[in-house]
């Protein structure tokens, strides 16, 4: 596709070449993802993490720690250095 240029100033280095979308393939992923639904049983006896409520949940970070401050989930049943909660509060939680 020749630029709309007088004939004596177009040549071919200023041929005009068409912006393409990358592919799929070529698409930069997000850094950012979601954690994946765990697989613990709520029935054994357990600790659950930050990550494994945000999975549970359903929420991102920010709202389970804005969730927490209003009482609207849990608090955490322990910390050892982080926060944890007992496999019994998350399955009473979740069914209530």
């Amino acid at each position: 596709m020749r630029a709309n240029l007088p004939a004596s100033s177009a040549s071919n280095s200023q041929l005009l070449t068409v912006a393409k979308t990358p592919t799929v393939a070529a698409r930069r992923r997000s850094t950012k993802s979601r954690a994946s639904v765990p697989a613990i049983s709520l029935d054994q006896p357990g600790r659950l993490r930050v990550a494994h409520m945000l999975a549970l949940l359903a929420v991102s970070h920010a709202s389970f720690y804005n969730g927490l401050k209003v009482g609207k989930y849990p608090k955490p049943d322990g910390n050892d250095g982080r926060p944890f909660w007992k496999t019994l509060t998350a399955k009473v939680f979740l069914e209530g």
